[in-house]
């Protein structure tokens, strides 16, 4: 590590690199620096933000650095502070950290097995990924999975299965049409995979299709988590989520949200997340709406929560992006969190986002030195973390990859070789350069599921999402600390919980 002095930092300015060495940040009422190298935060005085914003600022010259930092006496203890907490020293990432070991017969420890159930959707919605007109993924179409099919790749799952828990997730399409399979597939997994530890499923639906008898039946299911695809009240959901008539869905999906928070009622098992899509145009008063639709249902499980996501870039005409400057759902959460009189309810759509935020700079890896390798972005191992089975029996890493490499195939299982070249031989070969420049680097959730076509990493799709997720990371190091300060119980809740 080489030594550090004033000179050697001020060096780092003049060469650019300061860049990837941190990023200072302020709250309403303190100053910080997000150190790159060992993860660590440190609360800044008024001379250390000084010295900080002289190395951070663009505008600020090497000359004028240099006259600030000579000029203020504490900067001698500063620099003695930076040297113990081992500070600026971040090295050149030479690699991600090695993950071949992972895929010896005897570590393969697969989580999650999602299964195709479908390519037929009843639904067109106006920003899904399946749609024509977005090009990153496959189009609607006829295909069911078989049981057969199904049934090979829990067996494949079941034997290389992690020892701590087993997931298992019906997608579409809308599952409910293949719904004879999957309850097959929940039927014979309950029946020969009972050595497993923790066992559970979970499926996305649209709900339209939900009946009395589908409902009895799922709220029987122990460990059945179900992910609900509704954006709001009526005017908000039909607006975009509609059938391929153009027909408005949102008396049937209510209809159908009556029947399995019923069952759940009745058999208190289920779990129920929502996942709402916020189309454009963006407002607070949109933002309002949907979470006082969302926070006055008041017959639903109490553990519900509500998500909220962006449509998937590509996947709407830009035609759609009316306003110039649309508040973020981020801005929005952030001026109701934190505030006297906030409720914590997940029901309320930003509740469930801002914890995420906060757990995820609670989480963060901090060294006491710098090492010089990092972990895949945000990527999940691949093959194990996840495995996805389309309804023709391929394989690939999960279900939002679109038109990606396949990984194996359930006759044959995965093939380790592909796996490699292209999931991480290939990430880090042209990836590697460009983490190495960034301050985010360890913080940085991008995975394959935003930059891989069918030829494998596109990096320069990737490099799109890099500005925006350092944007992101920043705004989160602020609330994170914001809290810290004012609502310190809210950071001793967040210590308890995982959110992925």
């Amino acid at each position: 590590m080489k030594q550090r002095t004033w000179e050697n930092i001020l060096k780092l300015k003049e060469t650019g690199e300061i860049v990837r060495m941190g990023i200072p940040f302020s709250t309403s009422c303190k100053n910080y620096f997000y150190d790159a190298g060992t993860g660590k935060v440190v609360e800044l005085n008024v001379d250390e933000k000084e010295i900080i914003d002289s190395l951070f600022d663009a505008t600020i010259s090497i000359e004028r650095a240099s006259e600030i930092i000579s000029k203020l006496d504490y900067s001698k203890q500063f620099l003695k502070s930076i040297i113990s907490e081992n500070l600026f020293a971040s090295p050149i990432l030479k690699k991600f950290i090695p993950l071949e070991y992972k895929y010896q017969e005897e570590n393969m420890e697969i989580q999650q097995l999602i299964i195709e159930l479908t390519g037929r959707c009843n639904l067109r919605c106006k920003y899904c990924i399946y749609n024509d007109y977005y090009e990153g993924n496959r189009n609607f179409n006829t295909e069911d999975i078989t049981f057969e099919t199904a049934k090979k790749a829990i067996d494949y799952v079941y034997q290389h299965r992690s020892p701590e828990r087993l997931a298992i997730t019906f997608y579409g399409g809308e599952p409910l049409l293949n719904f004879d399979v999957m309850k097959q597939c929940i039927d014979y997994s309950l029946e020969n995979l009972k050595n497993c530890n923790d066992l559970s499923f979970s499926f996305t639906t649209n709900l339209t299709l939900m009946t009395e008898e589908i409902a009895d039946y799922l709220g029987k299911i122990p460990n059945l988590s179900i992910v609900l695809s509704l954006d709001g009240p009526a005017e908000i959901q039909n607006s975009a989520r509609v059938y391929s008539n153009n027909k408005s869905t949102f008396d049937d999906a209510y209809r159908g949200l009556k029947y399995i928070s019923e069952a759940a009622k009745k058999y208190g098992k289920l779990q129920f997340i929502f996942n709402s899509v916020l189309m454009p145009p963006y407002s607070e008063e949109k933002y309002n709406q949907i979470n006082e639709f969302f926070s006055g249902l008041d017959f639903l499980p109490e553990n519900t929560s509500v998500r909220t996501s962006y449509p998937c870039k590509g996947s709407l005409p830009q035609s759609y992006y009316t306003q110039d400057d649309p508040i973020t759902i981020f801005e929005w959460a952030t001026s109701k969190y934190l505030k006297p009189g906030f409720s914590n309810n997940k029901q309320n759509i930003y509740s469930v986002l801002m914890e995420t935020a906060l757990v995820k700079i609670h989480n963060r890896q901090i060294y006491d030195e710098p090492i010089n390798c990092s972990f895949y972005n945000g990527c999940c191992v691949p093959g194990q973390r996840r495995l996805y089975v389309c309804t023709n029996g391929l394989y690939k890493v999960c279900e939002r990859v679109g038109n990606t490499p396949y990984i194996g195939h359930v006759d044959q299982g995965i093939n380790i070789e592909t796996l490699k070249e292209y999931y991480l031989k290939q990430y880090e070969q042209k990836s590697i350069k460009y983490c190495s420049n960034c301050w985010a680097f360890r913080l940085c959730d991008l995975c394959y599921a935003d930059c891989y076509d069918e030829n494998g990493l596109n990096i320069e799709t990737k490099l799109t999402y890099c500005d925006g997720i350092k944007d992101r990371y920043k705004k989160w190091l602020i609330l994170y600390h914001s809290a810290l300060e004012n609502e310190p119980k809210i950071i001793e809740e967040i210590d308890k919980l995982e959110i992925t």
